[in-house]
């Protein structure tokens, strides 16, 4: 990836929560996605030098900023994209049933296929989970006992496999470098991964933030662009693991873009899209 010297203007746009119908705001998201720009679906609440920061790293990044008019989570979450949707493929969003419309027509515009889940996140752990699902390769690692159905049934149709795992939220759990290759601090996902022929990067869990929260995770703090490029949200380098870190993407040949000097923040991952024009 280049950077552009010059910077880049802000292009947020946020997303209400009313019907199918296109606001303004909408129409403007839309003629921006027909360019076949790269959407960033990223929480509302992320602050705005992070925005910034994003906007310099990727020129020409859309950043859709999304939220969820009356939450059924608690706070530190609330807006989390990793709580509601479930990118199984590089063109597919399962959505939880309380996405509101209008944001759904913008991924619509931009050529994304959504397919609704049965449930809402809810409550407390592990019913806040249902769609914290990770996919590495041809395999979604999840508590299974609390995967919403239509992962269930999607994944199948795909002829994806399931594992079963004893962490709900495994998308902020998991960094997933390549098809056959993770970076976790969670010691029971890296024996399983493992052991499905997968190579673990195993850290600690430290330095990165959550407010409301005693610490965050490295998978919430991250996204992955369709060039497979790891975009973190914040600078590795302020990571105590941060050497192995990066001999472990070198190790795989995976780029990876961070946010020099900004500590890294977990606001339930990037969800990175290059959306596709319609003809």
């Amino acid at each position: 990836m280049t950077q552009d010297d010059n910077g880049v203007a802000s292009r947020s746009s946020c997303i209400g929560h009313k019907g199918r119908g296109a606001s303004a705001d909408a129409v403007r998201v839309m003629r921006h996605l027909s360019q076949n720009t790269t959407m960033i679906i990223h929480d509302k609440r992320l602050p705005k030098e992070y925005k910034k920061a994003l906007e310099y790293k990727l020129p020409g990044c859309y950043l859709v900023p999304f939220g969820v008019l009356y939450p059924k989570v608690y706070d530190s979450i609330s807006c989390h994209p990793d709580i509601y949707f479930f990118q199984i493929d590089d063109a597919t969003l399962i959505h939880a049933p309380c996405v509101s419309g209008e944001q759904l027509s913008v991924f619509e515009e931009g050529g994304i296929k959504l397919v609704k889940g049965q449930n809402d996140p809810n409550g407390s752990y592990p019913e806040t989970a249902p769609y914290n699902a990770v996919r590495v390769g041809d395999i979604i690692f999840h508590k299974l006992d609390h995967t919403d159905p239509v992962i269930l049934e999607q994944g199948r149709k795909a002829g994806l496999k399931f594992v079963n795992i004893d962490q709900g939220y495994a998308r902020c759990s998991v960094v997933a470098v390549t098809e056959k290759a993770i970076i976790t601090p969670d010691g029971g996902i890296a024996k399983v991964a493992r052991d499905e022929g997968i190579d673990v990067l195993l850290i600690s869990r430290a330095s990165i933030v959550l407010p409301g929260e005693k610490y965050g995770f490295l998978g919430g703090a991250s996204g992955k662009t369709t060039d497979g490029t790891i975009v973190f949200l914040g600078d590795i380098n302020l990571h105590p693991d941060a050497s192995k870190i990066k001999d472990f993407l070198q190790k795989h040949q995976s780029s990876y873009i961070c946010l020099e000097s900004l500590p890294l923040y977990d606001l339930g991952s990037l969800i990175i899209f290059q959306p596709l024009t319609k003809t």
